[in-house]
């Protein structure tokens, strides 16, 4: 916690929710919260719960990395880190004994994954979830 009570889930939930020109009780009335629940935990005074990040993640309409950051900043981790093969992947990224070009075929191959899956996202959104798979 800072000097004047906030968090940086504080900082970080009312800087999202700034961005999109809200008050708190916008925010609260789109996430299904009381407003005093959006004040305190923007001022740091209420921890917050996973579902509470996750509802307001929603009423915010955060991109998945912009939630995990949400996440991050009340320390807590995202069911993400419950797939061995994602743990998996950020220790062999972030392994310093990794030759150079094994790291860069490492990166080029999760480049090349990356852009499928966000071809074929776009696709199913084009055809209105019809597409190929």
């Amino acid at each position: 916690m800072s000097d004047n009570g906030t968090t940086e889930f504080g900082r970080r939930l009312t800087a999202y929710r700034e961005e999109l020109g809200w008050t708190k009780t916008q925010l609260a009335e789109r996430a299904g919260l009381d407003p005093s629940s959006v004040s305190r935990l923007e001022g740091g005074s209420r921890t917050p719960e996973p579902a509470t990040i996750d509802v307001l993640a929603a009423a915010l309409k955060l991109s998945p990395v912009e939630r995990e950051r949400l996440l991050a900043s009340a320390n807590l981790r995202s069911e993400a880190w419950n797939d061995p093969l994602i743990v998996a992947l950020v220790e062999l990224t972030l392994d310093p004994d990794l030759p150079q070009q094994i790291a860069d075929d490492v990166r080029t191959l999760i480049r090349v994954a990356v852009e499928h899956g966000q071809r074929a996202r776009e696709a199913d959104r084009r055809t209105g979830g019809q597409a190929d798979r």
